[in-house]
């Protein structure tokens, strides 16, 4: 079949087809509401991308992988990149003896958290220098946002943080009698990178074409040095196997954007210090995603993708702005002393704080999905310095663990077969993620059968799951009857009908939805229940 007689079997589709289809399809819903979302950045994300979207973007259109200002990557013929990996031991001897476990593994450099600098020749006895990293010794050049990523920064923060950062030190290395290009060569950026796939391979490209602008104005043709971490914000400590994957999924998003080296950071390094098993689990992480899927042979993987080209121009567009302004009002450091940094990560924590209570940013195991099994404080032997997204919802549960008191919630099920499952598993996630029991029933033919069932579990909440319907009909049967036979127990409803007054009136104490702020309710039940 010719390639002519093959294309004619796909005849072009203009955007404007597209739209009506969409159109007809959503039959009158709002177009932006149901399929166009925004960031925490304010970039908003449209539910298609076409070649048309990336029309004017002349870094795309006018320069090759290798070339200014680098935003394919800066090498010409493969995307490799070394494989970086911590060392947790603070013993001398078994910290080189981790160390070169690790090269023998694998890894192509390590890094040392622990030590003085008295202790660097000890550390890397029998190690090629050029393999080994010091994390415990200052570094000017090396120009580390990891810290303001775990804080809550956005990735329009981070980037214009790094801008700031970087062109100070350049200022400063310059100052001190160095060329340009010499100082250029000796600067680093060490970045966190995040759960959101697209969005962090974008952070990555956009910092190399900032960068890359930057050092242009100095007469220097380069591009920066990326250092990437998957990130720690969200690794949890509560079903800490899912750490595995977000690790998997961000080392990926580093892979393809192209950094000049990683850092899988090990599972459970968020609750002890990581043993043998978990370094060569982070480890291989890495040696998969080059010996299995070859990302480090294929120069700008992301290479084509309308929707990632788009995303880094965005990114990209709004650094900058917010670097310029950051400029304006006298650069990182000045932001620093006066808080203005640290005032406006805050905001951004405030709203990713804001969407975890209300469990729409999720984190499988510990606000959505908790396995009810897992007890978790006896493992817990170190905590990290940082600010964790999933920190607010653990702190509940472990509340519950070493409180020796664990409630039990009853689901008493009623009426429509698929509203009640669907209501009752909304519940069993809610109150498991403060790590409560969860008695559940298959439908509660009567109010009689009910109450016999409260009496043998003792609960000390009982939770109406049915359709919104059927509510009222419901509530004025078994409420009045529970209150009258159990007058301790709260007596809840799953959703928010329309009918709430007179479901209060019925009985209901309370309301559990998918708009219910999860912390506050689930911190007032710990209180009312008396679990401390």
């Amino acid at each position: 079949m010719s390639q002519e007689k093959l294309f004619a079997e796909f005849p072009d589709v203009s955007t404007e087809e597209w739209e009506a289809t969409i159109q007809a399809d959503l039959k009158g819903a709002d177009y932006e509401k149901k399929l166009i979302w925004k960031t925490l950045e304010g970039i908003a994300v449209k539910p298609y991308y076409r070649k048309a979207d990336t029309d004017g973007i002349s870094w795309l259109l006018d320069n090759l992988p290798g070339e200014f200002p680098f935003a394919r990557g800066a090498k010409k013929t493969d995307n490799n990149w070394e494989i970086r990996e911590n060392i947790y031991e603070e013993d001398i001897a078994a910290a080189n003896a981790a160390a070169k476990h690790a090269l023998e593994r694998g890894a192509d450099t390590v890094c040392f958290l622990h030590g003085t600098k008295a202790d660097t020749q000890a550390l890397a006895a029998g190690i090629d220098k050029s393999k080994v990293h010091f994390d415990f010794i200052e570094n000017n050049s090396a120009i580390k946002v990891h810290s303001y990523h775990n804080a809550g920064a956005n990735i329009i923060q981070e980037l214009s943080i790094a801008l700031s950062a970087g062109l100070e030190q350049m200022d400063a290395l310059t100052g001190a009698g160095q060329t340009a290009e010499q100082a250029a060569s000796q600067i680093t950026f060490g970045i966190s990178v995040g759960s959101r796939y697209f969005l962090e391979i974008a952070k990555i490209r956009a910092l190399r074409i900032l960068w890359a602008n930057v050092l242009k104005e100095y007469g220097v043709t380069a591009t920066a040095k990326i250092h990437a971490s998957t990130s720690m914000w969200n690794a949890t400590v509560f079903d800490p196997n899912v750490n595995m994957l977000r690790a998997t999924t961000e080392a990926m998003s580093a892979a393809i954007a192209g950094a000049d080296s990683i850092t899988v950071i090990p599972y459970d390094a968020v609750f002890k210090k990581p043993d043998e098993f978990s370094c060569r689990i982070a480890r291989n992480i890495q040696l998969l995603l080059k010996n299995e899927c070859n990302f480090h042979k294929i120069v700008d993987p992301s290479a084509g993708s309308y929707y990632i080209e788009t995303l880094t121009e965005q990114v990209a567009s709004k650094s900058l702005e917010a670097f310029k302004k950051l400029e304006s009002e006298g650069g990182f450091k000045a932001a620093l002393q006066n808080g203005s940094i640290q005032k406006a990560i805050d905001e951004s924590w405030k709203q990713k704080e804001k969407l975890i209570m209300q469990r729409r940013e999720v984190f499988i195991g510990t606000n959505q999905y908790p396995n009810l099994q897992e007890k978790m404080s006896e493992k817990i032997t170190a905590t990290l310095n940082i600010r964790r997204g999933p920190e607010v919802f653990e702190k509940l549960r472990l509340q519950t663990e070493r409180s020796g008191k664990t409630p039990k919630v009853f689901l008493w099920t009623a009426g429509d077969l698929g509203m009640r499952l669907a209501r009752a598993t909304f519940i069993k996630n809610f109150f498991g993620c403060a790590g409560y029991t969860i008695i559940d029933t298959n439908g509660i033919p009567s109010v009689a059968e009910g109450i016999e069932l409260v009496k043998k579990n003792a609960p000390q909440i009982v939770v109406l799951c049915s359709k919104d319907e059927e509510y009222l009909e419901l509530a004025k049967e078994i409420f009045p009857v529970l209150e009258k036979e159990f007058p301790n127990i709260i007596r809840i409803v799953a959703g928010n009908p329309k009918e709430a007054e007179d479901l209060k009136a019925a009985g209901a104490q309370d309301f559990i939805h998918v708009l219910t702020n999860a912390i506050e309710s689930l911190s007032s039940y710990q209180k009312r229940l008396d679990v401390a």
